[in-house]
């Protein structure tokens, strides 16, 4: 029998993912487990290994589609065998809203259709511009207007002709790719992971009132240490982003307040410390998150933020990796910036952003030296956290960092 290649979900909540590229080609062999295609999800890029060997085939999808999970978008076949004569039908997509099992009466035609009986049915018929009515999703009728494309101009891949919403970003895309004479010069189409952290992003500043704060670390202890072990030839050398990953653990181990999240129903304090690291991506922007790290030694910190970054580079982050952050580290000290204040990660409550470390002049008794100075920029969501409770978090990590114990 074939092996059906589907639409995977990745996350409890996912409905549909994006084909990036097929990594084989129809006709060509395959290996089972070798990397057979990547897809992007609203959270993360992710190369989906072959389940079967054999030979692709009957490839249905392309690169730049929207595709419902679950949906057979190839078949794998066995050596000599051969494909089946008519495609096996693709499960309906997850919520898209299109009624399963309750067909139109019978003799009514599509533009007068309605669902029969009382079991409500969310399939949207949309008005026409010639006066008949066409179907579609709802989603697919929320994605034409975000993207100003015509229903009418789009034919449906969905039951009876539905519209779906994969039909219209595949519009959308191929209007992007072929723009018009008066199309703004170099548009390009929200991915699914850029339009997912613009929400979020938008989500946080309009709901929780963020206020920051600032310290200048003195870093020179903890570039002593990482230099020490350079020099001793260490086979791994814990970067700066580690020594302020363990900082930040053991802060929200005595600080409880800045590991929680705001409910309706009160302040929810987490019993486990979850810090997420930032990773900027060419997509969008990811954050892997490290589990219980206040249980972790430096060296164990160290390697398990390699083993995130190097997973989200290489687009292999799964679910686990990415849910369940309680608190978030932002570092841009790798590309020359001083300082900046980033924008909390919903549902957490506050996120730390620091810059490079550099030499700075600075003034010690009477006299002055130069020193390396990182500074700090801590953002809190003022419904559960204080100015003064923030204040003795960063004081804290900033202790910490100039007193660090490997």
């Amino acid at each position: 029998m074939p092996t059906n290649v589907i639409m995977p979900a990745l996350g409890v909540a996912q409905q549909t993912g994006t084909l990036l590229k097929w990594l084989k080609a129809e006709g060509q062999s395959v290996t089972k487990g070798e990397p057979l295609m990547e897809i992007e999800t609203d959270k993360a890029t992710v190369e989906i290994e072959a389940a079967a060997s054999g030979v692709l085939s009957r490839v249905t999808a392309k690169a730049g589609d929207e595709v419902p999970v679950g949906q057979t978008i190839a078949l794998i076949l066995a050596p000599g065998e051969l494909a089946p004569q008519s495609p096996h039908p693709s499960p309906l997509p997850k919520g898209e809203g299109i009624t399963q099992g309750h067909p139109l009466p019978q003799g009514e035609g599509r533009g007068e259709g309605r669902a029969t009986t009382t079991t409500t049915t969310m399939r949207d018929l949309s008005t026409a511009p010639s006066g008949g009515r066409i179907l579609a999703s709802p989603k697919a009728k929320r994605i034409a207007k975000e993207r100003g494309i015509e229903l009418s101009s789009l034919r449906g891949s969905g039951p009876e002709g539905t519209i779906l919403a994969a039909d219209v970003q595949r519009a959308a895309n191929e209007n992007v790719a072929r723009p018009a004479a008066s199309t703004a010069p170099g548009l390009l189409p929200l991915t699914p992971m850029r339009r997912i952290v613009g929400q979020r992003m938008t989500q946080s500043k309009q709901s929780a009132p963020h206020f920051y704060i600032s310290m200048d670390i003195d870093m020179t202890a903890v570039t002593k240490l990482r230099n020490e072990a350079k020099d001793r030839g260490d086979e791994s050398i814990p970067s700066i982003n580690d020594f302020i990953l363990q900082a930040a653990a053991r802060a929200l181990k005595d600080l409880p307040s800045m590991n929680s999240s705001f409910t309706e129903q009160g302040i929810q304090q987490h019993a486990d410390i979850n810090i997420g690291v930032a990773v900027a991506l060419e997509e969008g922007l990811v954050v892997p998150v490290i589990r219980n790290a206040d249980k972790l030694s430096l060296s164990e910190l160290a390697k398990q933020s390699r083993a995130l970054a190097d997973k989200a580079q290489n687009k292999r982050l799964f679910p686990l990796d990415y849910e369940g952050g309680t608190f978030t580290v932002s570092n841009l000290g790798m590309l020359g910036v001083d300082s900046f204040i980033a924008i909390i990660n919903p549902p957490q409550c506050a996120i730390l952003a620091v810059g490079r470390v550099a030499p700075r002049v600075v003034t010690d008794g009477d006299g002055i030296e130069i020193k390396s100075i990182m500074t700090a920029t801590l953002s809190a969501d003022h419904r559960i956290v204080d100015g003064a409770s923030a204040a003795r978090f960063l004081r804290q990590v900033k202790q910490a960092l100039e007193t660090p114990a490997v």
